[in-house]
């Protein structure tokens, strides 16, 4: 579809402990002097794991002689010992205890020699790479073909040495799962694999959602689902850091925050779907009060509040909207953001109280009206709505928007556009054309000089917008039966945009004798060429671009495996984009693999679950390969 002060008694104990680094191999590396303690323990067998627990505890020991011996032992013990280390580094009380079980993990890496070469590749990227560059490669892996990088992915959550590495791949996985998703089942064996017996807090959290998830085992859905919720009651406790991150004491990193979040989510969904809602109402609050606890600012309060609430109602929890106006009736002296009211509004609609629901919906509006910055206020509310499927609010916001003189000329243009593409999305064709022909119909010659700076900034040059105009028209056209208006429309767009791939591909479906498919099919070829040398060119391309080229070749013709690699090079600069992923299910589609197809748009619908075209492609997906509704 085209669119985050070492210690004085500490620092002189870790010296022996980071040299025993050494002694632990990676996964799946031969055995040699590095490994002799290793196997030397494999020949007299492993100690009992109280015994490996009173080795660790030995390392936080009052006598230096002790921590070093302590330290020497579990160096020797290699990978074996490995989870235990790196449960003590999370969740031990004592500090020395946490630095040097921490140091002795340093140097184990996530590989395993059964890796397939894909997923091993990525691996070794994400051992060398920087903590910033990690998040990316392990989206990778979550989208490799096959399922390969699952089981990758979950062993990072049980070996990396960071806390924040090991949250951040239990979330992306966590957020995997969907009650009656059909593709989790082929993942939960793949989770087990690489956690193996972890009992880092992570690796509990997801070991727990793939057991609570286990049709064959309803009976400890239960126990599952409790010990899910102890493991989150662990994040909450206060713990020692590593002094060399950024804030020493219980602080997290906002990369950890993020993941909590989303496993907190996970929780709730887990309640909701076991038919437990006063559990899962428990759970929101708790979830709610965490990111107002690090939100810092009323502002971010909010966001935190209408993006959680609207987030509710999309599980089926509109209940939730008591919580939010319990905790608004105890602040009263604050107004809050229009957004937590138009948010509000949406799960009253989702109670079946329409009248409540449309009440709010006028207070919010008034209320965007009323703010320091009304035009701002009404584009991110409309912005919201759309978001949550709360279409015939957001169109009234975005009319008021066009509507008022005092609007900034760039934002009116920035929220025509974003309008006038909802509205195509719905079908509304004519009408999305209006609303960007008024743009260039603007009521004076600055505003319109003004709208042109907009439009040449976020689409480069204003002739693309004039193209998109034009394809709506087109598509209005088609709408109507008006095979002629439709090729008129066609062409005008892309006199504007020879490089407009949308009406590439329309005029290419509407070739009807054999000089206009001949016609058709070298505009796209010469199209696919210049978006081909516009990636080429070093450092210029965008994910777009990648997007682009891939959407036109997928649904006309041309090299469909090259198309393929460019929509995943666009997912990799834009990882899990809703649209992306559409364009991505739709090269699968064209390469013949419906199945796969099916699966992308899947994810493509979780992403972006009010976008019609999105959906109405997915049922079309469904339809071809005869999968489930």
């Amino acid at each position: 579809m085209p669119t985050f002060a070492r210690f004085a008694r500490v620092a002189s104990g870790l010296a022996l402990a980071v040299a025993g680094v050494a002694a632990i191999p990676a996964r799946g590396e031969p055995a040699g002097p590095a490994n002799q303690g290793a196997d030397a323990v494999a020949a007299g067998g492993l100690p009992a794991k109280e015994e490996i627990a009173a080795v660790i505890r030995q390392l936080g020991d009052a006598d230096f002689a002790v921590r070093e011996r302590a330290a020497a032992r579990l160096a020797a013990l290699g990978t074996s010992v490995a989870d235990e280390l790196l449960t003590a580094a999370e969740t031990s009380v004592d500090l020395e205890v946490a630095l040097r079980a921490r140091a002795l993990v340093e140097g184990i890496s996530p590989v395993s020699a059964s890796d397939p070469a894909e997923a091993a590749a990525e691996l070794a990227k994400f051992v060398r790479a920087e903590p910033d560059a990690r998040g990316p490669i392990m989206h990778r892996l979550l989208r490799l073909d096959g399922d390969a990088g699952i089981e990758p992915l979950a062993r990072i959550v049980r070996l990396d040495r960071t806390p924040s590495g090991s949250l951040t791949a239990a979330a992306l996985l966590v957020q995997e799962w969907r009650p009656g998703d059909p593709y989790w089942p082929h993942l939960r064996p793949r989770i087990a694999a690489g956690l193996a017996d972890s009992r880092r807090p992570a690796a509990r959290f997801l070991r727990a959602l793939v057991a609570a998830t286990d049709p064959a085992a309803p009976e400890q859905r239960t126990a599952a689902i409790e010990e899910a919720a102890a493991t989150l009651a662990v994040f909450e406790q206060e713990r020692h850091r590593d002094p060399g991150a950024d804030v020493a004491g219980p602080a997290r990193t906002p990369q950890e925050s993020a993941a909590l979040r989303l496993m907190r989510r996970g929780l709730v969904t887990l309640l909701i779907d076991a038919d437990r809602k006063a559990d899962a109402v428990r759970e929101f609050d708790h979830l709610l009060r965490s990111d107002w606890e690090r939100a810092g600012d009323p502002q971010v309060e909010d966001s935190f509040t209408s993006d959680n609430l609207s987030w509710a109602v999309e599980q089926g929890l509109p209940e939730a909207v008591d919580l939010v106006e319990r905790e608004l009736e105890r602040g009263a002296e604050r107004e809050p953001d229009p957004s937590v009211t138009y948010a509000r509004a949406v799960a009253w609609q989702a109670r079946g109280r329409a009248e409540r629901a449309a009440a709010l919906a006028d207070e919010a509006a008034a209320a965007a009206g009323k703010a320091t910055d009304p035009a701002n206020a009404r584009y991110e509310a409309a912005a919201s709505l759309l978001k949550w499927g709360a279409f015939e609010w957001a169109d009234r916001e975005f009319r008021t928007l066009a509507d008022d003189p005092a609007a900034p000329a760039a934002l009116v243009a920035v929220a025509g556009v974003v309008w006038s593409e909802s509205l195509h999305d719905r079908l509304r064709h004519d009408e999305a054309a209006a609303v960007l022909r008024r743009l260039f119909d603007g009521r004076t010659k600055e505003l319109r000089d003004e709208v042109e700076r907009m439009l040449r900034t976020i689409r480069d040059d204003p002739e693309n917008v004039r193209a998109r105009m034009a394809y709506f028209a087109a598509c209005g056209a088609a709408a109507r039966g008006d095979g002629a208006g439709q090729r008129r429309l066609l062409e005008q767009a892309l006199r504007h945009a020879p490089l407009d791939v949308d009406s590439l591909i329309a005029l290419y479906r509407l070739a009807g004798t054999p000089p206009q498919k001949a016609e058709a099919a070298a505009r796209v070829a010469r199209a696919a060429g210049r978006i081909d040398e516009r990636i080429g060119d070093a450092g210029q391309a965008e994910a777009n671009d990648y997007n682009e080229y891939a959407w036109l070749v997928a649904n006309t013709e041309g090299d469909v495996a090259k198309a393929i690699r460019s929509s995943r090079r666009s997912l990799e600069l834009f990882p899990d984009s809703g649209s992306y992923l559409d364009t991505l299910a739709h090269c699968q589609a064209a390469a013949g693999d419906a199945a796969a197809a099916l699966r992308t748009q899947t994810l493509a619908c979780r992403r972006e679950p009010f976008n019609q075209t999105i959906r109405r492609n997915l049922e079309r997906f469904r339809a071809q390969a005869g999968g489930p509704r």
